[in-house]
């Protein structure tokens, strides 16, 4: 029995490993004449069950006509449906990286929106420098010379904006950097590209994050950055533009989570389109998490009767006092999450000791003003004792400093616990400090009033 019987055996039956394992032991030369036998879809779906040498070897037999038939095969919606019901885990193991030659003419052939179709096709993760990568780049082997180079950026039919840097691959299409069009332009003419690389051959994994690729944005003024698979062989680029709508998606997201309104599945909630059902489950979820909070910090106030009623005054007290805590945390928080964004600080003792070392004094200053101001509008305004301003006071201090160290370690910990530091939001930030803002509260009146007790 040929090959070709063999293989249509098996894919009527979705014998997916069998088909796998039965082009691994065969010619590439058998399975291009295999191939040529095949419907479209049929040949598409065998192409992506290959090896990644092998299907290199097999597109490379293939004249220029059977490979633009090849890929615009993979646009066949039945195809795409086919795959997609394969379990994740056997679809990560039957579909192997494709080869960098491969993938460039399967983003010049077809259109950005057919690409978004048959990203399951590509291999890479969601949400990937793959799944967003472009071939609106120019690259030109490592030999040339910058006058060769120079003329072929004035010919290229790309955009000046994607003309800004040129790469320059290495054998196999291996990325050995880019040199910028400045650059090129000082050079002398017969200046080989590798002499004009600009310090290190800054690229992103196919299978890099949208997180990773936004960060490389953020720290580095890139027009272009390069996409390499495993081997890195160049596969693709991802230009400033969308660099920028990445790091835009990423803040509204931080932003989102921060405030409290944190989608538990699914892509992020806005006010304009996500339907009703998802905005009220993404708000609800975190109001109930905090209605715990605030029944833990009610009934302890409510335990603190005896106080009260000799005191009732530090009841007008309990809202500010608190509230404070909340503030400051939140203000620290934000802070802190911003720098490690940017990078200017990571998950480490040392930049913990060095984010809280600068906090402390700030932290302590802000809550001796705070005190204060404090202490002088509750005696013009309420004509309390001393002793009352002394408990108002010292827990306003207190509060302001403990919060303040709280939003400074809050990030640390969930980064230590493999969160986004993000999902500490504002209003849970605040819900704790509510409960340790009555704490101090009251353990101060406790001190301070005791005599009212007896």
């Amino acid at each position: 029995m040929n090959l070709f019987n063999i293989l249509a055996g098996m894919l009527a039956e979705k014998n997916f490993e069998g088909v796998k394992v039965a082009l691994s032991q065969a010619h590439p030369s058998v399975i291009v004449e295999c191939l040529r036998e095949m419907p479209p879809s049929q040949q598409a779906l065998v192409f992506r069950l290959l090896e990644k040498q092998r299907a290199l070897d097999v597109f490379e037999r293939l004249d220029r006509w059977e490979q633009t038939q090849l890929v615009r095969a993979m646009e066949d919606p039945d195809l795409v449906q086919l795959i997609e019901a394969i379990e994740p885990d056997a679809r990560v193991r039957l579909l192997e990286e494709l080869p960098a030659k491969v993938v460039k003419r399967i983003l010049l052939e077809l259109s950005g929106e057919t690409l978004a179709s048959i990203s399951v096709l590509l291999g890479y993760p969601d949400d990937s420098a793959g799944r967003m990568m472009n071939p609106k780049y120019l690259a030109l082997p490592e030999q040339t010379p910058a006058s060769v180079a120079l003329q072929q950026v004035r010919q290229s039919p790309l955009d000046p904006e994607h003309l800004e840097v040129v790469f320059v691959l290495g054998e196999g299409r291996l990325y050995r950097g880019y040199v910028t069009l400045a650059r090129l332009l000082k050079a002398a003419p017969d200046t080989p590209l590798p002499n004009l690389l600009e310090g290190e051959a800054v690229a992103v994994s196919a299978y890099d994050s949208k997180e990773q690729v936004a960060e490389l944005f953020m720290r580095h003024q890139y027009p272009l950055v390069a996409v390499v698979d495993r081997e890195g062989r160049l596969v693709g680029a991802i230009d400033a533009e969308r660099g920028l709508e990445l790091l835009e998606e990423i803040e509204a997201q931080r932003l989102t989570v921060f405030g409290g309104t944190v989608s538990m599945s699914g892509p992020d909630i806005d006010v304009v389109n996500t339907p009703l059902s998802r905005v009220f489950k993404a708000r609800v979820f975190w109001l109930i998490v905090l209605t715990f909070f605030g029944v833990l910090t009610s009934n302890f106030v409510a335990e603190q009767e005896q106080i009260l009623s000799k005191a009732i005054v530090l009841a007008a007290f309990i809202a500010p006092i608190i509230d404070m805590g909340g503030n400051t945390g939140s203000q620290s928080a934000t802070l802190v999450i911003r720098a490690m964004a940017l990078g200017q600080v990571r998950l480490r003792l040392r930049d913990f000791a060095f984010v809280l070392k600068r906090d402390l004094p700030v932290a302590l200053t802000m809550g001796i003003v705070i005190g204060v101001l404090e202490t002088i509008l509750a005696y013009f305004s309420k004509g309390v004792g001393f002793s009352v301003l002394m408990v108002v006071g010292l827990a306003m201090l207190s509060v302001t400093i403990v919060g303040s160290l709280v939003g400074v370690a809050l990030p640390f910990a969930a980064c230590r616990l493999g969160f986004d530091p993000a999902t500490l939001s504002g209003p849970v930030i605040t819900s704790v400090m509510d409960l340790l803002g009555v704490m101090i509260y009251f353990g101060f009146a406790y001190h301070f009033l005791r005599d009212l007790l007896r």
